[in-house]
């Protein structure tokens, strides 16, 4: 891959009569992990370039097959990311470049792993740090910058949250009821997505920062 040599033992030589050195299980497990993410952190980001080239809304139609709060946890990252994209198109360009590199770091060690490049260790040590950068960035703005505006997404959150109701023959949330849980829907569930980007992060730093995949790819660092 990309001119450099292939891993069939540790160290990437190659022995008379040897196979391929194989991948340990848990390899292969971060190895699907990271495909999964850096596919879909990637293509959110071609979804996010596009809104952002066209000013079009995220759209999110409920059938009512989930749970109510699941359905009111989904509606509000719907809005909430719909009124950044509208009041902050600087911030959500940025975190859609932030988006775009992390999926491509994946994706390059996915691609590294798989034809067993020398460099597979380091691309997945380096997308582990990456990731862990970004998902702490992520919360951050979530804690400290969506709850000051709080104040202005609210109102947009019940008014969907009454069309939602309405469409699927519900009652309505009362709008005080919104605004006092806003905190969970707004900042909560976000956060806790951010919070599982930085586990996962950590995870695949623990893995390939220890000595079987030092020994693994031959390499002392």
């Amino acid at each position: 891959m990309f001119g450099r040599r292939e891993l069939d033992q540790p160290g990437g030589g190659r022995g008379p009569g040897t196979g391929r050195q194989p991948r340990p299980r848990w390899m292969r497990f971060f190895t699907i992990l990271m495909f999964l993410l850096g596919a879909r952190l990637f293509l959110g980001g071609i979804d996010d370039i596009y809104r952002l080239a066209t000013g079009k809304p995220q759209m999110l139609l409920l059938d009512g097959s989930r749970d109510p709060q699941q359905d009111t946890l989904l509606r509000a990252q719907v809005v909430l990311d719909n009124e950044l994209f509208r009041h902050r198109p600087r911030v959500m360009a940025l975190h859609t470049l932030v988006r775009l590199a992390v999926g491509l770091a994946y994706l390059f060690a996915v691609a590294a792993i798989w034809s067993r490049d020398t460099r597979g260790r380091r691309a997945c040590l380096f997308a582990g740090w990456l990731g862990l950068a970004a998902s702490t960035g992520n919360a951050a703005f979530v804690v400290f910058w969506v709850r000051r505006a709080l104040p202005w997404i609210v109102p947009r959150l019940v008014e969907a949250l009454a069309e939602d109701a309405l469409r699927l023959g519900r009652p309505a949330p009362a709008a005080d009821l919104v605004a006092e849980q806003a905190g969970l829907f707004l900042i909560g569930g976000p956060a806790a997505l951010c919070v599982l980007g930085m586990a996962l992060s950590v995870m695949l730093l623990a893995y390939f920062a220890g000595r079987r995949m030092r020994w693994f790819y031959g390499q002392s660092s």
